[in-house]
């Protein structure tokens, strides 16, 4: 594929081509019709890289590159390293991609982009960053990648339909009408409205619409643009003709490929006001019009979806009892194997854990594909396929992180457990992670707190003892919808959102060790108003979590000499919280007597 790319660049005078991970919806997880950084990456000997996040630079002349963050560091190296230079994000000295290019100074360069999987926002680091030093960032469409792809997938364009009043608790018609009123109130002048509010994320239109897909894989998505006028929605989907009306009477459907045409004849009209968000919609849609066109600032659905309402929280919270029996029924299974000597592998667990899921009154499908890595394969943060050849082996660490989708919800939760009897080294690192995990979990903030506050707060521990971990501490979780939702995140980078009662958001600290293995505990929490507390002296409010995830942590890991008697108590009402709540769900005895002992409780 590299060298077909190269071949379609210096035709079209490209001295180097960008290809993000990203889509025309800029999604982090892509129909297989778009996974074009896998495809560009891709060589005899190498699938090329899967991960979630990523950025290829394809140059003409000289080795190519490829971007990484510390989740994906070890994957890229092994299946890349052959055909690029592994850039390891976060790794001291080494340059974000626009920098990248802009220090290559032999000469001027002609650098390409599609503008259609690139925000704004994006697309103007690359061309400020790299205008400086004379290079140009030219838009190239079609996709390059497209144009050289043998055997390209077609894309999916499956079934379309709608999510229960139940589990969405609010009608599309009146989420539209909160968001045309945030139109008429955000207009660019006193007494001006906005036109039309355009969206390209595929999570803001399910959310909006209360219409669901499978268009991407374990994301309960599909492929749409949308238009909200101040008179009438406009959706453009795969399946316009079927009979989606009668679940959104206010919705009017239309076929996606004529998204591009609209967009021409909107652009036509010089007077319109378009509403976009230079972080979620294409920079090929900004195209379209011109400067005085457009009104920039964050779409209003992101904040509206992320604020769950209560039947939002309380599909989750049953969602997450389900989630709980599969895995402690899969925990069982897998010790029971271990205790009679039967080799297991991590495919065959990750097997028994879909089999148990699956199992849950109102299954949809996993959240994501499960990571279960064993021994030194725990150290990859987003492990992908799981080995299934080798059996896993005792005293090592399996690191198992995993979720659903089902009965409105949408979980994430990661543990470590022991494969056998556990050494020093293991009890230490794992309670000093539990530490961080409850440290969070506990903590009490005033409102207008940022995650960058929280999560140096929640790495202390580790911090003092000289031990970290490259990814954030938390992201936020749909409802039914993408595992990874923003604008909410606990993360070392500053971020100018602040958390809000309602939201939900994941606590999961971790240590890795290249060739021994990883720990990770994660659970889901919900954000809520604190009660019985003193006044702030500012007037602001308190806020907390609630913890939603609900199984045991790892008894035979936890040195509890190392508790405070805070961290004890805590520990101590989460097992029980977690017996009560799931016991009466397990039909198996043995299932019930299992969780007691895992709890501590037997």
């Amino acid at each position: 594929m590299i060298e077909k790319l190269r071949q379609a660049m210096i035709k079209q005078g490209l001295d180097m081509l960008i290809v993000v991970s990203g889509d025309e919806h800029l999604n982090e997880y892509l129909p297989v019709q778009n996974w074009r950084l896998r495809a560009s990456t891709k060589s005899g000997s190498s699938a090329g890289f899967s991960g979630s996040a990523g950025t290829a630079i394809i140059c003409v002349e000289g080795r190519s590159q490829l971007f990484v963050d510390s989740r994906y560091h070890l994957q890229a190296e092994q299946s890349c390293a052959e055909n690029f230079d592994i850039m390891k994000l976060g790794n001291e000295g080494v340059p974000e991609p626009q920098k990248w290019i802009s220090a290559q100074t032999e000469k001027t360069l002609k650098v390409g982009a599609d503008p259609f999987v690139m925000s704004p926002k994006e697309w103007r680091r690359y061309e400020n960053a790299i205008g400086k030093f004379g290079h140009t960032l030219l838009p190239t469409t079609p996709n390059l990648v497209d144009t050289v792809w043998d055997n390209r997938p077609n894309p999916p364009q499956k079934e379309i339909y709608p999510l229960a009043l139940k589990y969405t608790g609010k009608e599309s018609a009146d989420k539209l009408q909160d968001i045309r009123k945030e139109m008429n109130e955000s207009g660019i002048q006193d007494d001006s409205k906005l036109d039309v509010l355009l969206l390209t994320m595929l999570d803001e239109i399910a959310w909006l619409t209360n219409l669901r897909g499978s268009d991407i894989e374990y994301n309960p998505v599909f492929e749409a643009y949308a238009a909200i006028f101040q008179d009438r929605a406009l959706c453009f989907c795969h399946h316009p003709d079927a009979n989606l009306s009668e679940h959104c009477p206010e919705w009017e459907f239309r076929p996606y490929a004529e998204y591009l045409g609209f967009l021409a004849e909107l652009a036509k009209e010089e007077a319109v006001k378009v509403w976009l968000d230079p972080s979620t919609i294409t920079m090929g849609t900004r195209m379209a019009f011109a400067d005085a066109q457009v009104f920039e600032k964050c779409s209003p659905i992101v904040l509206a979806k992320a604020l769950k309402n209560s039947t939002e929280i309380s599909a989750t919270k049953n969602a997450h009892k389900q989630a709980g029996v599969g895995v402690i029924k899969s925990f069982r299974r897998l010790q029971n194997a271990f205790e009679r000597g039967q080799p297991v592998t991590e495919k065959e667990f990750s097997n028994w854990l879909h089999e148990a899921y699956s199992q849950a009154e109102d299954f949809s499908d996993l959240s994501f594909g499960t990571i279960a890595g064993s021994g030194p394969n725990g150290a990859i943060v987003h492990y992908g396929n799981p080995d299934s050849k080798n059996p896993m082996r005792p005293g090592e660490l399996l690191l198992v992180d995993s979720g659903i989708q089902c009965s409105g919800g949408t979980t994430d939760a990661t543990r470590t457990v022991i494969l056998g009897t556990p050494d020093e080294k293991q009890k230490r690192i794992y309670t000093l992670v539990l530490q961080a995990h409850i440290r969070l979990a506990r903590q009490v903030f005033p409102e207008g707190t940022t995650g960058s506050s929280l999560d140096a707060i929640t790495r202390s521990g580790l911090w003092n003892a000289g031990l970290d971990y490259g990814h954030g501490t938390g992201h936020g979780v749909g409802a039914f919808l993408n595992v990874h939702e923003g604008p909410q995140r606990i993360s070392p980078v500053s971020h100018d959102v602040a958390l809000q009662a309602g939201m939900v958001i994941s606590d999961e600290p971790g240590y890795y060790e290249t060739n021994w293995g990883g720990i990770r505990l994660e659970n889901l929490c919900f954000v809520k108003n604190a009660e019985g507390l003193q006044e702030h002296p500012g007037g602001k409010g308190w806020l907390c979590f609630e913890t939603l995830t609900l199984f045991p942590y790892e008894r035979r890991l936890i040195d509890r000499n190392l508790l405070s008697v805070e961290e004890l108590k805590w520990l101590g009402e989460y097992h029980l919280q977690v017996l009560k709540e799931i016991s009466p769900m397990l039909d198996n005895p043995e299932d019930v007597q299992w969780l007691a002992w895992a709890c501590g409780l037997a």
